[in-house]
């Protein structure tokens, strides 16, 4: 019985090898890579498959070569001509009636082979015994029609100036103190509102840089300037400066005669505007155009809820400071609870106005629901009540009695 057994197996096992032998497969071999101007040879290999094959390059004007032809059980190779520097692929794939040794269909697909095409980095010739300058400074520098601050000089290596509203192009002079150093950075220059950073780069023969850098602030035109809690902003005016917001539709408002972009949201309605402060660092406020108040606009997300966070108008809480995400928030205290607050905030995706209770330590918040809280609190109020009841009439009682016993004293003494 054992016998029988492993002469099924091994006659199982020889059955696969040979279809594994006989079976139609192609490959393409070849180098990765090759230098412009040289050649690249790749070898197909048809192995028990017959037919007709296009080997061809995805680029002809980086990689040039190919072939279309009748290929039966054979390795053939082809040459390729790197002509410029890229990255080309080398593809075969079937285009006719295709068939391996066993008279069946070839259903290998294509193969392909990468190729980059290298650019030879020709090194100029060196002379060692030449001794080559190091100086990279500058003798002058200036922008036009303005005066830089300090005064130039060439060991100084940063200078500010500020120029006119709606400046868009200045020119920068700068000279060489060496003739065989290389400037980069002068000449016009384009800048924009607000702080722009102009490096001016000489570079030694010996390759040695030193750079000048010109801080040019260009203020401003007709500034709106605003203050939030002491703070001094200055309104923002153009739109691809604000940026977007999720659940926020872009608008505008009118202030000091002005359209500024400004966002808004359906849901809470509220507007937020862009303010830039005196870092040159741009946020996002809430701006009332009934009121004209601006106000800190605060929104955290908390898993899959964003808050918008405002104070609330009721006094049933006393107030607290409360940090979040390092920015200090309004929050509420609850008596007892000390890792545990309450925020007063508007879902921006719901729309829902209310306390939410947030966990100090984990960072999360939940919708605080400040009924059951009120039921407590009135039940607690009831029971007060009665136990000052209770209390007033046992101490009139005691005192009653009190009395009647020192009468009857009297009386008995009497």
């Amino acid at each position: 019985m054992k016998k029988i057994l492993y002469s099924i197996i091994l006659m199982f096992f020889g059955f696969v090898c040979i279809i594994n032998v006989n079976a139609g497969s192609l490959s393409i071999n070849g180098d990765a890579s090759v230098y412009v101007g040289n050649t690249l040879k790749v070898t197909v290999n048809f192995n028990n498959i017959a037919g007709r094959f296009k080997i061809a390059s995805s680029n002809q004007s980086i990689l040039a070569g190919g072939n279309e032809d009748f290929y039966d059980n054979q390795s053939v190779s082809f040459t390729f001509t790197a002509k410029s520097e890229g990255t080309a692929t080398i593809t075969v794939i079937p285009v006719g009636a295709i068939g391996d040794y066993d008279n069946e269909e070839y259903t290998g697909g294509s193969r392909t082979l990468n190729v980059k095409v290298i650019k030879k980095n020709t090194k100029p010739s060196i002379d060692v015994n030449k001794v080559y300058d190091k100086n990279n400074y500058l003798t002058s520098l200036n922008i036009e029609g303005y005066t830089l601050s300090p005064v130039f000089n060439k060991e100084t290596l940063e200078y500010e100036v500020e120029l006119e509203p709606g400046t868009e192009k200045v020119n920068v002079n700068a000279s060489l103190e060496s003739k065989k150093a290389k400037i980069k950075g002068n000449g016009e220059v384009s800048v924009v509102e607000g702080i722009n950073t102009i490096n001016i780069v000489v570079t030694a023969e010996n390759g040695n840089e030193r750079i000048y850098k010109i801080i040019a602030k260009v203020d401003e035109k007709d500034p709106i300037n605003i203050k939030i809690d002491g703070k001094k902003y200055t309104v923002v005016k153009k739109r691809d400066l604000i940026g977007s917001k999720n659940g926020y539709e872009e608008t505008t408002v009118s202030i000091e005669n002005f359209d500024i972009p400004a966002l808004y949201n359906d849901i809470t309605k509220v507007t937020l505007i862009g303010v830039k402060g005196e870092d040159e660092k741009i946020i996002l406020v809430s701006y009332d155009s009934k009121t004209g108040q601006y106000n800190l606009y605060q929104e955290y997300s908390f898993d899959l809820m964003n808050l918008y966070l405002h104070e609330s108008n009721d006094d049933k809480y006393e107030k607290k400071e409360v940090i979040i995400n390092e920015e200090k928030v309004i929050g509420y205290k609850l008596e007892g609870m000390k890792d545990y607050c309450l925020l007063y905030a508007t879902n921006t995706v719901t729309g829902y106005e209310g306390y939410y209770l947030y966990d100090i330590k984990e960072n999360s918040v939940q919708r605080y629901d400040t009924t059951l809280l009120d039921n407590i609190t009135n039940t607690k109020d009831k029971y007060l009540t009665v136990v000052i009841a209770l209390s007033c009439v046992s101490f009139l009682t005691m005192l009653f009695l009190l009395i009647e016993v020192n009468k009857y004293h009297k009386k008995n003494e009497d």
